[in-house]
């Protein structure tokens, strides 16, 4: 019962405040496609769900929007995906651990864009595994105040929803990658 109380306290202070120093995100554009020439930066502190909204916006600030026509009406689309980088932003937020001292990070270069979580995938996962559905929550309260601002289902489907949007966009399949103690998906 204490280590829930804990866990539930935890989860609370990560969704409403920035007292832990590593709970936030850093945002890049960087020129080119190497990580050298900062052109815009920015670190995204406070609740949880405002840190998801904010680094997202950062990445449609930076990534292009082109116009199409379809019959007599103009449809403004974005270069890239952006519900799937909508949801390795969530999944990057969600699944990330805590207790390692390092930022989720985005960066956002000519041809792709980056996001990268601390810690590796949790359990027994695998990146087959989570191509195929499979999920296991690191972070039991992150994930159900996310439910219940329906900000994530619970289902597994977030990296199918990765790799289908990347599919629409005639893009290749998105890289899924573990780096040391780190996972990142580029798109």
């Amino acid at each position: 019962r204490v280590e829930g109380n804990l866990l539930a306290t935890k989860a609370f202070a990560l969704l409403t405040s920035d007292k832990f120093r590593f709970s936030r995100i850093q945002c890049a554009r960087f020129k080119g496609t190497e990580r050298v020439v900062f052109i815009d930066k920015r670190e995204f502190t406070g609740p949880l769900y405002e840190q998801v909204e904010e680094a997202y916006q950062f990445v449609l600030k930076h990534i292009n929007l082109g116009a199409k026509i379809e019959g007599l009406v103009r449809k403004d689309t974005y270069e890239l995906p952006v519900e799937s980088i909508r949801e390795s932003i969530v999944n990057a937020v969600t699944h990330r651990n805590y207790m390692e001292n390092s930022c989720v990070q985005i960066a956002v270069f000519d041809d792709r864009v980056e996001i990268t979580s601390p810690g590796m995938l949790y359990g027994d996962l695998s990146i087959e595994a989570i191509k195929q559905g499979k999920s296991k929550i690191r972070n039991k309260g992150i994930a159900e105040v996310f439910n219940r601002m329906k900000i994530i289902e619970e289902w597994g489907t977030g990296i199918s929803r990765i790799i289908a949007g990347c599919r629409e966009y005639q893009l290749p399949e998105p890289e899924f990658l573990e780096l040391g103690d780190s996972f990142r998906v580029n798109i």
